[in-house]
């Protein structure tokens, strides 16, 4: 499976990891981790997570308050956002 990033969810990773870095370094690398994580358990069973809308699928990631908008079409897994908890994300 490949994995192609969308714009948003580039600028949400630079933004997320721009704040933990902003606390602490090794912080900015835990998130980092976390999302290729949480990347391979979507490669993994990419139809694991619900369908929340239109077949985009949410990845609730395990340590961090931040889930993983993605959409799967044949090959590819698109992410389309990586969305903080606390800001409500527009589909």
């Amino acid at each position: 499976m490949k994995i192609k990033f969308l714009p948003l969810a580039k600028d949400d990773f630079r933004e997320a990891t721009a704040y933990y870095k902003d606390i602490d370094e090794k912080l900015a690398i835990r998130f980092k981790n976390e999302i290729v994580i949480s990347i391979d358990r979507i490669i993994n069973a990419p139809k694991l997570y619900r369908v929340i809308r239109d077949d985009i699928r949410k990845c609730v990631m395990h340590i961090f308050p931040y889930s993983i908008y993605y959409i799967v079409e044949e090959n590819v897994i698109y992410i389309y956002a990586i969305s903080n908890h606390h800001k409500k994300f527009q589909i």
